[in-house]
């Protein structure tokens, strides 16, 4: 539905300093996303992509763009580079890696000859109208580009907190690892408030090129979170994404991994939990575009109390990609009879020399486990909990055994343990 015109104040006054900074290639750029975001509007639950979602409380919300806020650094964050924002605006730095590798994104694109300046906005296409709000309205943004052969080899840690009711962030990342380059990521969400955050992350991944990326959303309980994240990888390179789905009212994330280099592979795991009214909506996309490329998803959800979870993967096998292999699985838990999950996995496969495989199950804990544990002197809550966190781990297989991994698992055993216990009031 258009933006009316009443409403489009808001929108023009919230992104004026944004819009006019940089490069005018990048100001033309902001200006036509807006108007395609003001003639489309916000995304109705007519369209097939958002029928479980709904953003009208967005529409009603009265938001504006705030001033620089604090960075909130959670307990226990492991060594690394660190980069902290607030409320959109960078706060702070610690890492050796010089600026043209790892920095402020506006900075990066008024130096338009840096290659990584080439590569924004390739992956993140106009037709989403809150990519395009995110395209006219972002700020500082972030760019990490390694060189080729370059590995880094602790994390690099991007904590972005928003801590204004009624603030409309719109953050923007973009990786690029040239071939042969090594490199973990992890961008942690958190915040306090009424807010809504949009986030948007481009990635490319070079030729034989490695990376671990991490997305952590640890919201506010009253915060909206719509976020997308698009990656392209090039020949024999690999790409582990790990999406922790934490907190938030509202959270709908947007996947999409292209495979387009022969030798490719790519983990996409995730876990999401809703409890209380949460809402929690997946969609992810993985194309194999290329021969010989390798692709394995697995997510795991988990709802309480009145809580909602809604995932829905696609697989694309283009015509050509032979030899491609590609397994999803989709296992979600239920914990009280109010709460809902809806699956919807899919393959469209137009090649014929594939093995591809999908599944998705929804349901309670097995009695028969719970059983097994309280004959072994453990107590119904206990073997519960037990079982739940188990289940929920399956998900951080795709972070290698070491501080980042226990780190990540605490997280989230942390957030489990909220979600029982507030589905035992």
């Amino acid at each position: 539905m258009r933006i009316a015109q009443e409403d489009r104040a808001a929108y023009v006054a919230a992104g004026r300093s944004a819009m006019e900074a940089g490069p005018s290639w990048l100001k033309l750029d902001r200006h036509e996303a807006l108007e395609n975001f003001f003639r489309a509007g916000f995304p109705a639950r007519e369209a097939e992509a958002w029928k479980y979602t709904s953003l009208a409380a967005l529409e009603r919300q009265q938001l504006h763009s705030p001033a620089p806020g604090v960075e909130f650094l959670p307990d226990g964050l492991p060594a690394g580079h660190l980069l902290g924002y607030g409320n959109g605006y960078a706060l702070s730095r610690s890492s050796a890696l010089p600026e043209s590798m790892l920095g402020r994104l506006d900075a990066a694109l008024a130096r338009t000859t840096l290659p990584a300046a080439a590569r924004f906005g390739t992956l993140a296409g106009r037709e989403s109208m809150l990519v395009a709000l995110n395209t006219a309205l972002w700020r500082e943004g972030l760019v990490l580009h390694l060189p080729a052969q370059w590995r880094v080899d602790e994390p690099i840690f991007v904590v972005r907190t928003i801590d204004e009711d009624g603030a409309m962030v719109h953050e923007r990342s973009l990786i690029v690892l040239e071939p042969g380059a090594e490199a973990t990521v992890v961008e942690l969400c958190n915040g306090r408030g009424d807010y809504w955050r949009n986030p948007v992350t481009e990635i490319f991944v070079g030729a034989q090129a490695r990376l671990l990326y991490v997305r952590l959303v640890e919201d506010g309980v009253a915060a909206t979170h719509t976020g997308a994240l698009f990656a392209r990888q090039a020949q024999d390179s690999r790409l582990d994404v790990l999406s922790l789905a934490l907190g938030g009212q509202l959270t709908r994330q947007d996947i999409a991994l292209d495979l387009a280099g022969a030798g490719a592979s790519a983990t996409l795991h995730g876990c999401f939990l809703a409890g209380g009214r949460a809402h929690v909506d997946h969609h992810t996309r993985i194309e194999h575009t290329a021969a010989h490329t390798q692709s394995r998803e697995i997510f795991r959800g988990i709802a309480a109390g009145r809580g909602c979870g809604v995932f829905d993967g696609l697989i694309v096998v283009r015509p050509g990609a032979q030899k491609a292999d590609a397994q999803q699985s989709s296992r979600n838990l239920l914990l009280s009879p109010h709460a809902e999950i809806d699956a919807k996995p899919q393959l469209e496969i137009y090649a014929d020399d594939v093995k591809c495989g999908h599944g998705a199950t929804v349901g309670r804990l097995d009695e028969s486990q719970v059983f097994y544990l309280r004959s072994r002197g453990i107590g119904d809550a206990q073997a519960r909990a037990l079982l739940t966190h188990a289940f929920a781990l399956e998900a951080c297989a795709a972070v290698a055994p070491g501080t980042l991994r226990d780190w990540l698992t605490q997280r989230l055993d942390g957030a489990l343990d909220r979600l029982v216990e507030g589905g035992r009031k």
